[in-house]
């Protein structure tokens, strides 16, 4: 069961993670095995053909996968990424989910999709990561 809040959550990853604060990441759900957070596409968030840039989609998984782990009590660090990116990411927004798929004692992996504002699949990758210890330490680090 999370006891982590959803400010607690935001805190963490879009103010405390210079990633998450620059590339605007907000979470809009979670629960003890998944979590939901969606980002704006604005210029900086763009390439040259004006569509989201692999990188700021990347990011977005990454930190979606990270709010999951949080939301679990866990405070994980990335360890691998399998990501596919499957179409282009247009629209005002994306739209990440991360959903557990297994927990060990100190690896976790979470399937993690992207979509954009007509439910179109633009990524789709799986995150393993290693656990470190409580997220309640994390939160209290300066």
């Amino acid at each position: 069961m999370n006891t982590i809040t959803k400010e607690e959550l935001q805190d963490l990853i879009g103010n405390k993670d210079a990633i998450g604060k620059y590339f605007q990441i907000e979470v809009t759900d979670f629960g003890d095995d998944f979590a939901k957070c969606t980002m704006p596409i604005t210029e900086k968030h763009q390439n040259p053909l004006a569509i989201a840039h692999g990188g700021a989609i990347f990011s977005l998984a990454d930190l979606c996968f990270e709010t999951a782990c949080h939301a679990a009590g866990r405070f994980c660090v990335n360890t691998q990424t399998s990501i596919s990116f499957l179409n282009k990411g247009v629209g005002d927004k994306l739209f990440a989910a991360a959903k557990l798929l297994k927990s060990g004692s100190k690896m976790v992996v979470y399937e993690v999709k992207i979509t954009d504002p007509e439910n179109t699949l633009v990524a789709q990758g799986q995150i393993i990561g290693y656990c470190l210890g409580n997220v309640e330490e994390l939160m209290h680090k300066k």
